[in-house]
């Protein structure tokens, strides 16, 4: 089996952290901030070196300011539902994932807050000029995704968060796509709030995410219920982040998490050196294929392309590349907003997404299978 959809959910996890994930399972087995027992405190303690990691992997000016939720979907409705406000503008992409339009739209449908979407064609704005355009006087948002889950595309940019956070405009990250393979400094970038996932470009397994808090600002809890601390309250205490994790935590994934990101640490420049040569490899093959469209070709982009074929749809391609043992995706990808934007709506898209472990043979065998159809 030859595996291109990595974009959902990376599948093959290193070595270390399947050991960290059973080594929690069998050697420690209970939840943290539960019991003052000696296991239950070594439990606690690895919370916070897991809380830590992330924090420093993501350059925060304090990294245990991090809450952990079950995936980023959830840490984006946390943020969203908890921090904006009635008559808030928000000023979002034109490449968001669902994970970021659906609450938003939510609350517009609810009369609470009104959003923008830059296009297509103004994503090589400056700063100063995006501002003008999308600002208004209620802004009280940026949001971007760090990369396209559909196109590839890097769209975010280091300049438009200073100069939006330099206006006192919350910035905000969807890194669920480019975590693993892009170096984003919170502090430094002015980035406010981040949302991870873990099972994708971090290598860890599914069932685990979070809010990286950089801002000061306060939230209102997502959920309600027990905390591990302050039991007497009849809510959530307003003690950070504990408030906002009422419910037992993910304690094997978050440790595997941690391991997954001690890994990217280490083979950081192997990765993205190969994950290049190997996207430079498929791009290339994919151009030289008749009546086969790939969209922003000419962008700096993450591991992930995607196109579309003249006389085959979407459907019928993913089906194609399955029976020769292939797995990708078509369709729409929860990204509606992008298809929109690249005028892929009716017909949905094929998308390859690679991981380093990925092989030019195996490249060679998806173009042959689509120059043969």
């Amino acid at each position: 089996m030859i595996y291109f959809d990595n974009a959902a959910t990376t599948k093959y996890k290193p070595d270390e952290v399947i050991e960290a994930l059973n080594y929690y399972l069998r050697e420690i087995g209970v939840s943290p901030g539960r019991g003052s027992y000696s296991l239950g405190i070594k439990a606690s303690r690895m919370l916070y070196k897991s809380r830590t990691a992330v924090g420093k992997y993501f350059g925060m000016s304090s990294p245990e300011k991090v809450v952990f939720t079950k995936n980023s979907t959830e840490a984006i409705n946390l943020l969203f539902n908890g921090l904006l406000k009635k008559g808030d503008h928000i000023i979002i992409s034109c490449y968001e994932h669902n994970a970021v339009l659906r609450p938003l739209h939510d609350l517009k449908q609810k009369g609470i807050i009104e959003y923008s979407v830059i296009s297509r064609d103004d994503l090589d704005m400056c700063a100063e000029d995006i501002f003008a355009k999308y600002s208004k006087d209620n802004t009280r948002m940026l949001a971007l995704t760090l990369a396209s889950n559909l196109t590839g595309r890097i769209v975010y940019k280091e300049e438009w968060m200073k100069y939006f956070h330099s206006k006192g405009i919350i910035t905000f990250i969807d890194s669920s796509q480019g975590a693993g393979k892009m170096i984003i400094n919170m502090k430094d970038a002015g980035v406010d709030f981040l949302a991870f996932t873990g099972h994708k470009d971090l290598y860890g397994v599914p069932g685990i995410g979070g809010l990286c808090c950089e801002s000061k600002e306060h939230f209102i809890p997502l959920i309600q219920g027990g905390t591990g601390i302050h039991g007497e309250n009849f809510v959530n205490p307003d003690i950070f982040p504990e408030g906002y994790e009422a419910g037992t935590l993910n304690m094997p994934a978050i440790w595997a998490l941690k391991a997954g990101i001690e890994y990217i640490d280490s083979h950081a420049d192997e990765i993205r050196t190969t994950e290049k040569e190997l996207m430079a490899y498929l791009l290339q093959g994919l151009s030289e294929i008749d009546g086969l469209r790939v969209y922003d070709v000419d962008e700096k982009r993450v591991s992930t392309c995607c196109f579309t074929l003249d006389d085959l749809s979407s459907d019928k391609t993913i089906s194609l590349l399955d029976s020769k043992g292939i797995c990708a995706r078509g369709g729409i990808h929860c990204a509606i907003l992008a298809h929109e934007a690249i005028g892929t709506v009716e017909t949905g898209a094929v998308r390859i997404s690679l991981n380093y472990k990925n092989t030019k043979a195996e490249i060679d065998q998806l173009l042959n299978t689509l120059r043969s159809r």
